[in-house]
């Protein structure tokens, strides 16, 4: 971090030198000595700020973060975690995963098959038997992570 002006007292004697012109300049005006002074001194302190502040220009080098994290990434560790959650509350299961799933998949059934939502008797052809109860039944348990793997791949 490189100030504007270079050393300490470079910075304060420009400083001294702006409240001093600050002052003269009061006083040629018509100001009173003492107001003159008053005035100057905080032009001065401002002028001593401004000096030892760093350069615009200086490059900030930090190191590359060490790891990638993006906004998937955390897409995917929330719905893993979720999904580590269903496995073991059938609650969560209900009020969580299936209603996005249900989403989800009536989104692609209308985008794909021109199917209105999973009620549509031709849903159940078209997803299959365990899919359509795994969407659809309550009380329907969520399967191993390579079944559901599959049952979303047929999605």
């Amino acid at each position: 971090m490189t100030p504007l002006v270079g050393g300490v007292w470079r910075a304060v004697a420009l400083a001294v030198v702006v409240a001093v012109g600050t002052a003269l300049v009061l006083v040629r005006v018509g100001a009173p000595w003492l107001w003159a002074v008053l005035l100057g001194l905080p032009v001065g302190a401002m002028a001593l700020l401004v000096a030892r502040l760093p350069r615009a220009t200086d490059v900030l080098w930090s190191p590359p973060p060490t790891s990638l994290s993006t906004a998937t990434s955390a897409q995917a560790s929330t719905l893993a975690s979720r999904l580590a959650e269903a496995a073991v509350d059938q609650d969560r299961f209900v009020n969580r995963v299936q209603p996005r799933l249900r989403r989800l998949a009536e989104a692609r059934l209308r985008q794909v098959h021109g199917v209105p939502d999973l009620n549509d008797p031709r849903a159940r052809a078209v997803l299959g038997d365990d899919l359509h109860r795994l969407l659809t039944d309550p009380k329907a348990p969520l399967p191993e992570p390579s079944e559901l793997a599959y049952l979303l791949e047929k999605l």
